[in-house]
């Protein structure tokens, strides 16, 4: 999918207007390659783990997931909490 974006001064950085409907997660970081003709590619350099269970996906131990969590994972800040 094509789509033209805005490039835009920020402070000390030069900031590309992503498009929502490219369905970008925010938070994502990304690798950024130059090229000759002056072209950019964006390759996701590290997925982001929203949940405790992805974050634990991969691990070969002995993990269970603690049921008081379940009710803690879907409950909104009412605060000023660091998400």
């Amino acid at each position: 999918m094509k789509s033209d974006v805005r490039v835009q001064k920020q402070d000390n950085a030069i900031v590309a207007i992503i498009p929502s409907n490219l369905a970008v997660t925010p938070g994502t970081r990304y690798k950024v390659e130059k090229k000759a003709n002056g072209e950019f590619i964006l390759k996701p350099s590290k997925k982001t783990i929203n949940r405790l269970d992805d974050l634990f996906k991969n691990w070969h131990g002995c993990y269970q997931r603690a049921t008081d969590l379940n009710v803690w994972e879907n409950t909104k800040p009412v605060g000023k909490e660091l998400w």
